[in-house]
């Protein structure tokens, strides 16, 4: 079962079997989703979640099919972050490939994939399930349309200002958080 993403994120869940029809249809299926967010799917950074998603659900389709006859699709939209995942339940967690095979059978994808995310400045981690027999690919991209971090008041508090060795002043200050960041909470969820 997928990785469970924050409460506070907007979420869609989506199952498609691994078959190779698959891939086209989760990539319509994901663009429409991202327009009733009222997310530009134009947008330079929205094209390249949805390349991202057609990149690691054919790896997918490609390599656990045997083992995974389904792939759960994890869209999610925060404050500051869109956020593509794929989960399936083969135990092997690929790793990006230096170069792609010498047979030509592949091995660039996941190398794209994560110079796609740097260069959009996100990042793409690997979270095992829990009974390791399965994993989610995960991509978090930086929300297509803010162009400055959003964050958000969730409280004051009373708090001591350290400054070298002391604390230099002590007052209430506004606690802001930027907590969409979906790697703080994780949690499985059971299958």
């Amino acid at each position: 079962m997928p990785v469970s993403i924050q409460s506070q994120l907007r979420q869609h869940i989506f199952t498609v079997p691994t078959v190779a029809v698959s891939v086209p249809a989760a990539r319509r299926r994901a663009r429409a989703h991202f327009a009733t967010w009222d997310l530009d799917v134009e947008h330079p950074v929205v094209e390249t979640a949805l390349f991202i998603l057609t990149e690691l659900l054919t790896n997918s389709v490609q390599h656990t099919a045997h083992r995974s006859p389904t792939a759960d699709i994890i869209l999610a939209l925060g404050p500051r972050s869109l956020i593509v995942a794929v989960h399936d339940r083969h135990p092997h967690c690929p790793r990006p490939t230096p170069e792609p095979h010498a047979d030509g059978s592949g091995g660039w994808g996941l190398r794209l994939v994560a110079e796609l995310a740097a260069e959009a400045l996100g990042s793409t981690h690997t979270h095992t399930d829990t009974d390791e027999q399965g994993k989610t690919l995960l991509v978090r991209l930086p929300r297509p349309d803010r162009t400055l971090p959003c964050t958000r008041d969730v409280g004051i508090r009373d708090v001591g200002v350290r400054s070298g060795g002391g604390t230099a002043e002590r007052g209430p200050v506004a606690v802001r958080s930027h907590s969409d960041d979906p790697f703080e909470s994780l949690a499985e969820r059971g299958r």
